[in-house]
């Protein structure tokens, strides 16, 4: 890693730098530390007669780093032109849109008169009403604004949460808040006037309550099976409401593993699959939607890359992490055999006492292939090892050390900023799960919201995209679309593309940027060949009603056209009579 920054103090700060020596080539006495700590290139078996030498991979990684004097670049870290294919979906997220339900003064029914002499106010007049009319979408104000920021974007997908808590306050639908559903139907409508793609998620957790209704936070949450059924009944209801313009569903989304039990999973994974089934069964064939779950998936590096303990490390933090919700649901129906042995390993030498359920036979069919696609947030990578260093950084639960590269950019939260990480991932994805459909359903960082542009975010995006196209086109990894987080700075502090500052919204550059890729469709070259994509049909939700009630519109034709043909013939017959008369 020093010698990566050596190369950067030549090449970027202009510093004459003429030599570099590593300490030390051999394990040896460290003055007051002792023999406690390895330094050198070889080691030594202090323990043997002869003081046997081996090699280190450090060896082999300076002896590589001589020869090529330093770092030339890689082909595979060079950015590549391309685009991405026809109906590709380039979105943004907002974890929660702004609802105001505020009632427009169109709806009021009262009547007013204005004192133009003393309080120049209108006064309601008591007692007076005007003739009620019904409400409308263009009623709520909040919709329209949020509309327009969205085609500032030009982007073809909007991905957002709805709100169990407040739609159904009980868990059940003996109290409904029918304002927010018809609020959430004009947005979803409005999204499609645009030609704007709503992707909605039933669920996704909060610090709060998990956004979960009280009266089910209450008892147990997740932990509590009776959960499963209320959130079985709960899509139910949003499918009904709002199907009509919602053809892009998430289940769950973002779940945290971090703050799952694994009974918590266990159900959590059971309700998804039986609202897969569902939509499957009873709303797929007359909406035509797919629904999936969105899982966060971060990427996570061995530390040493010639460490066969280091990658099993990481090999277990990706199952931990990533596997856990998605092997039951992706392969083969039950949870990674990773996981399952490393908790009879640390159960059997009574340190810990976690159980792992198991699902029943039944439960494994229906839960393995419960999705359309593969959803994932993903946002950093991680660094892993599996010698304990940092005290503070080491997971003694699953004996990972984690570490933290110097030479990686790094966002104000100190998030690492490792374009590669999401290629590696997509990569692993398509080797485990198979040529599956993939949707980047979340992707960015943090800035400074005292400066006005936003260079990190530009740079974070542009090659973030770029590692995605590497691995749509070097790859062949079935990526479908992309999604940045996050839509504005008032519902996600210091993510969105839009600043937030005394009530007004403010594109930053990097809105500009993203706006350029999707435009272009990736990163054409000169040579890159032109792809022609067939116009899209613009989306009719008024459609749906004639497209759900086929046999009825062939009824009322058939009785139209025999009304016509019978009209004819009285008419024809009619004439042919009066001329015999006459």
């Amino acid at each position: 890693k020093f010698g990566f920054v050596l190369s950067s103090a030549i090449r970027y700060d202009g510093v004459n730098v003429f030599g570099y020596t590593v300490w030390s080539l051999l394990d040896g006495f460290e003055w007051h530390r002792g023999y406690s700590i390895r330094r050198g290139l070889f080691y030594v078996d202090f323990q043997s007669h002869d003081k046997k030498l081996m090699p280190k991979s450090s060896v082999l990684f300076y002896q590589k780093l001589i020869e090529k004097n330093g770092f030339p670049p890689l082909p595979e870290n060079q950015p590549i032109e391309g685009i991405f294919p026809c109906g590709f979906a380039w979105g943004i997220v907002d974890n929660y849109i702004q609802v105001d339900t505020t009632p427009a003064q169109f709806i009021d029914s009262s009547v007013y008169v204005w004192d133009v002499h003393q309080t120049k106010k209108l006064i309601k007049v008591d007692g007076v009403y005007a003739s009620k009319r019904k409400r409308h979408c263009v009623d709520f104000a909040a919709i329209r604004l949020q509309i327009s920021l969205l085609q500032e974007m030009h982007v073809t997908h909007f991905h957002f949460s709805l709100r169990w808590s407040l739609i159904l306050p009980l868990g059940n639908l003996s109290l409904v808040n029918h304002t927010l559903v018809h609020y959430y139907q004009c947005f979803a409508s409005e999204l499609l006037r645009v030609n704007i793609t709503p992707v909605v998620a039933l669920w996704q957790p909060m610090i709060e309550n998990q956004e979960l209704p009280v009266s089910l936070a209450k008892y147990g949450a997740w932990e509590n099976t009776e959960t499963v059924q209320a959130f079985v009944e709960y899509a139910r209801f949003c499918f009904t409401s709002l199907g009509d313009h919602v053809k892009f569903w998430i289940t769950m989304n973002e779940p945290s593993v971090k703050n799952l039990t694994y009974t918590a999973g266990h159900n959590l994974l059971k309700a998804h699959a039986k609202v897969w089934h569902l939509y499957d069964k009873e709303f797929r064939r007359s909406q035509k939607g797919k629904i999936s779950i969105a899982l966060q998936a971060d990427w996570v590096e061995p530390a040493c890359p010639f460490s066969r303990n280091d990658q099993e490390v990481a090999d277990r933090i990706l199952e931990f992490d990533i596997g856990w919700l998605a092997e039951p649901i992706f392969g083969n129906g039950d949870y990674p055999e990773v996981m399952r042995a490393w908790l009879h390993r640390i159960n059997s030498v009574d340190l810990y006492n976690f159980h792992l359920p198991y699902f029943s036979e039944d439960e494994k069919k229906l839960i393995q292939g419960s999705f359309d696609f593969f959803a994932l947030s993903h946002y950093t990578t991680t660094l892993v090892g599996s010698e304990k260093e940092d005290a503070v950084k080491y997971d003694h639960y699953l004996e990972v050390q984690m570490i933290s590269d110097i030479t990686w950019l790094h966002s104000p939260s100190r998030a690492a900023v490792v374009p590669w990480g999401l290629r590696k991932l997509l990569k692993w994805v398509k080797s485990k799960y198979g040529n599956v459909p993939i949707y980047v359903m979340a992707n960015g960082i943090d800035d400074d919201q005292n400066m006005v542009h936003d260079k990190l975010r530009v740079y974070y995006i542009q090659n973030y995209i770029n590692e995605a196209l590497k691995a749509y086109t070097l790859d062949d990894v079935n990526l479908q679309g992309y999604f940045v987080y996050s839509f504005n700075d008032k519902t996600a502090p210091k993510y969105g593309l839009y600043s937030y500052v005394a009530n007004q919204y403010e594109p930053k550059p990097s809105l500009k940027y993203y706006r350029e890729i999707i435009g272009n469709n990736g990163f054409p070259g000169p040579e890159t060949p032109e792809l022609l994509c067939p116009e899209e049909v613009a989306s009719c939700p008024e459609c749906h009603f004639f497209r759900t009630r086929k046999s009825l519109l062939a009824f009322v034709s058939f009785i139209f056209v025999a009304f016509v043909v019978t009209i004819f013939f009285i008419s024809y017959y009619s004439k042919r009579v009066e001329r015999r008369y006459k």
